[in-house]
């Protein structure tokens, strides 16, 4: 049975458990010239205590996931099985932290990937990647900024967060009105998402009131700030952080009597609020498409497979199906590649590897294409609007450039 680092957090260990199969591991690397399989690691930094648990530990179980899924069906790269591990670890948030968990992985472990999903950690990673120690950055992050710099092993995972702007503000006008109140989260990402929301819906011709930003992370009584917010009458109102605070911010607006729409950054995901409060203080609500509205071939599967490693009461959010199938991105471009171990033969084989992975590790809005800095692109991106029915209707996004 596949071995397991004590990092690894509990939950992910019962994916593992729930997931049972008889490996048999080989010398690290694709060069070995025993007659056993060859293991190859794929490297994990991010938060796994504190804060950002929660959201860490949603990106780990969909690597493992698919690290499972991957070795029960078998991965053959040049002529031998190779059996992948992922080897995690904490690093809090830290980008310091961050750039020495992955620095440690490529070393000790070998890696030729390291996955991290935190902007701020991934520009620290960026500096180390491509020189003494060569690896491939699994990057999972909205911000632009990582495309904007020269890199060649740097892979982005999800959407450009910018090319939401335009489709919140479209419909956020059409079922709230033009005044738009500020209350996202102080986050440095959430500040930037603060000023393309708010730039994008003066550029239509819209009202910005004052800046209510607060932080998520320290707050517990929103009542105050919510208060501060309506009492300039906006017809909208921008919100935004970790989906359990922004649900309760969202609450208290309408115990206030908002009756707006709601414009919610892609960190917060509505069904996944729908755990904290009743759907109906969420309607009117423009965000991401909950995953269990994708049509990808693979997705009803994962959602029976998600159900069973995490819980009934769970809600598999984008942080787990994206890197779920990015890993599976991963594995058939060493396999088209030839090699574990080198990364930039890794990279450079994506393209190709796009349209020959397996249908059942599409399942969330899968990528056809990767750009020539390195974004994985679904050219059939699409938000939702929440309705007054609690239905989630899906509005297409023209996604803009990367690069400034």
């Amino acid at each position: 049975m596949i071995s397991f680092s004590r990092r690894v957090s509990r939950p992910v260990l019962a994916a593992a458990v729930i997931g049972t199969f008889a490996l048999t591991l080989g010398a690290c690397g694709s060069s070995g010239d025993s007659g056993g399989d060859d293991s190859v690691v794929i490297g994990y930094t991010g938060p796994l205590s504190g804060g950002g648990a929660a959201y860490g530990e949603n990106v780990q179980t969909g690597l493992q996931m698919a690290v499972d899924d991957l070795n029960e069906d078998g991965l053959e790269v040049d002529g031998k099985k190779v059996t992948i591990e992922l080897e995690s670890l904490d690093d809090k948030y830290a980008p310091s932290t961050a750039a020495s968990n992955a620095q440690r992985l490529a070393d000790q472990d070998e890696a030729p990937v390291v996955v991290s999903p935190n902007a701020g950690a991934i520009k620290a990673i960026q500096q180390i990647n491509n020189g003494r120690s060569k690896f491939l950055i699994a990057a999972y992050t909205s911000d632009p900024a990582i495309m904007q710099v020269d890199n060649p092993l740097t892979m982005m995972i999800p959407p450009n967060f910018e090319s939401y702007a335009a489709p919140y503000t479209e419909q956020g006008m059409k079922h709230g009105g033009e005044k738009l109140a500020l209350l996202g989260t102080q986050s440095e990402y959430g500040q930037q998402w603060t000023e393309a929301i708010t730039d994008e819906w003066e550029k239509a011709g819209g009202e910005i009131g004052s800046d209510n930003s607060v932080d998520y992370a320290t707050v517990s009584d929103f009542a105050g700030p919510v208060s501060k917010a309506l009492a300039e009458k906006p017809d909208s109102i921008f919100v935004g952080g970790p989906s359990q605070p922004t649900a309760l911010i969202m609450e208290q607006a309408r115990k206030q009597g908002f009756e707006g729409s709601f414009l919610v950054m892609d960190q917060a995901k509505l069904d996944e609020m729908a755990t904290v409060t009743e759907i109906e203080n969420l309607t009117n609500s423009i965000g991401v498409l909950p995953v269990k509205e994708y049509d990808d071939p693979g997705n009803r599967d994962f959602l029976k497979k998600y159900a069973d490693v995490a819980g009934d009461d769970k809600v598999a959010t984008s942080e787990t199906a994206l890197n779920y199938q990015s890993v599976a991105v991963i594995a058939k471009a060493m396999e088209v590649a030839g090699t574990t171990s080198e990364p930039e033969k890794i990279r450079a084989a994506i393209p190709d590897a796009l349209s020959q992975v397996d249908d059942k590790y599409k399942v969330n809005g899968f990528p056809t294409e990767i750009t020539g800095q390195g974004h994985l692109m679904n050219p059939e991106l699409e938000v939702t609007h929440l309705d007054e029915n609690e239905k989630y209707v899906k509005v297409p996004v023209d996604q803009v450039s990367d690069v400034k």
